[in-house]
């Protein structure tokens, strides 16, 4: 065992909560070791965002190459490997990882060290990599060890017939079916793609509804598009896992829950009942020099909520708890076919007197345009001062245009006519938020 190296500020796991941490203490001028036990990027880039977006973006080319013909084309789709989807998916992964690499040398105050960390003391930490132990030790901790696959008792992970959301994402050959169990979003995505690419896809969720907690509009919307692309749709199932035997793989996405190899409780850190670490709003847990980001601290299992805490963390560490969470808006997306989205004001479930309105995608030019006149966006505003509350979207491009719905939020007012570019998707936000208040002039009069 060394003698423990001393940093001003150490960092475990380096997804998008560990790295933007690291970072951002880097560039305020700390002395920062940033501890990875597998590769940079964590979850997010190695086995949970990207992949699934690059399979998801690999489909979308299929089908815009099938249709083709409708735009005055003639093109024939050759048969494909999807052995080499996954070889240009993995490459890309690969290709992201050496730029984050990259950033991360270009601080000459970040050192990287890979192997598992584990406390020994509030300031200590023992790291086992493949040939030591080492000791480091640091004024300031900031946790980012993300969460791994639940596991449903009795149908543990084998990687053969049972399989993971990591084990999915490196299948070299299409299964002929697959079981999909839990509707949420990674359920749904998992669903499109194989469907997409010729599997047949069978997805169970034990709630009313895929996507449970969001627009039940929109869950339905999801439901026809998966059931037209030949998937089968079980909903308030819950006995799907008897008939596994029938399917070649059995995808099992039913939640992620706490890394736990860091020996928290023997520093005494707070969890709740589930393993997440409790923060306040200063991402600051219940001991003075440690900090916890991202899924560990379980308040949004999302990479831009780990993200902003990242940076938040690191700020208060150096600048003594001065940057507070800001989590009244958070956009969220589910890669179905076409995408879906939905961003609301926290506390929207308080506003008991507002006004929806609905834009349908077949009154869109832009939509007409491209071809894709699946969906529509919906709005609620305050009936009486007319603030934006909430959009929700299923169609093209939701997934771009729930970033403009939450600035619409955050400004906590509509974008004036003139400036909004027609023909646009982004228009129809507009429509929808005018609709609610009888004002769209793009659809036909209510009934």
């Amino acid at each position: 065992m060394n003698t423990a190296k001393k940093y001003d500020i150490a960092v475990i796991g380096s997804g998008p909560g560990g790295f933007s941490a690291a970072v951002r203490a880097a560039q305020l001028g700390k002395k920062v070791v940033l501890i990875e036990k597998d590769l940079t990027g964590g979850t997010c880039l190695n086995c949970g965002c990207i992949p699934t977006k690059f399979l998801w973006q690999a489909l979308k080319t299929k089908q815009k190459i099938q249709k083709s013909y409708e735009y005055g084309f003639k093109a024939n789709l050759e048969p494909f490997s999807f052995s080499d989807i996954i070889d240009k998916k993995d490459k890309s992964i690969s290709n992201i990882r050496k730029g984050m690499d990259m950033i991360l040398a270009s601080y000459d105050n970040i050192t990287v060290i890979k192997g598992a960390a584990s406390f020994k003391s509030v300031n200590l930490l023992a790291i086992k990599s493949e040939t030591e132990i080492l000791e480091i030790s640091a004024e300031k901790i900031i946790i980012a060890s993300g969460t791994k696959p639940a596991v449903i008792k009795g149908f543990e992970f084998n990687g053969q017939n049972i399989i993971s959301s990591t084990d999915v994402l490196n299948l070299r050959e299409l299964p002929k079916n697959v079981l999909v169990i839990g509707g949420g979003a990674i359920g749904i995505e998992m669903a499109t793609i194989f469907s997409g690419f010729g599997s047949q896809v069978t997805i169970a969720e034990c709630e009313q509804q895929l996507l449970p907690g969001e627009d039940a509009e929109v869950s339905a919307e999801i439901i026809k598009n998966l059931q037209r692309q030949g998937v089968e749709v079980l909903t308030s199932c819950m006995n799907a896992l008897n008939s596994i035997n029938a399917y070649e793989k059995v995808l099992i996405v039913t939640g992620r829950v706490p890394a736990k190899e860091l020996s928290l409780e023997s520093i005494g850190i707070e969890t709740d009942k589930k393993g997440f670490i409790k923060t306040d709003d200063y991402c600051k847990t219940n001991i003075e020099n440690i900090y916890a980001v991202g899924d560990i601290a379980g308040k949004n299992l999302l990479a831009y909520t780990a993200q902003n805490e990242g940076v938040i963390a690191a700020e208060n560490a150096v600048n003594e708890n001065k940057s507070k969470i800001d989590d009244l808006i958070i956009p969220l997306a589910v890669f179905s076919n076409p995408p879906a989205a939905s961003v609301k004001l926290k506390d929207f479930s308080n506003y008991g007197n507002f006004v929806s309105g609905k834009f349908p995608f077949t009154a869109s030019g832009r939509a007409f345009i491209e071809n894709e006149r699946s969906g529509f966006i919906k709005c609620a505003a305050d009936k009486n001062t007319g603030k934006p509350l909430a959009f929700w979207i299923i169609g093209v491009h939701a997934d771009e245009l729930i970033n403009t719905a939450a600035q619409i939020l955050k400004i906590g007012e509509a974008p004036a006519r003139e400036s909004m570019f027609h023909p646009s998707f982004s228009e129809g936000l507009l429509n929808a938020y005018e609709d609610a208040f009888g004002k769209c002039t793009e659809i036909m009069k209510r009934k």
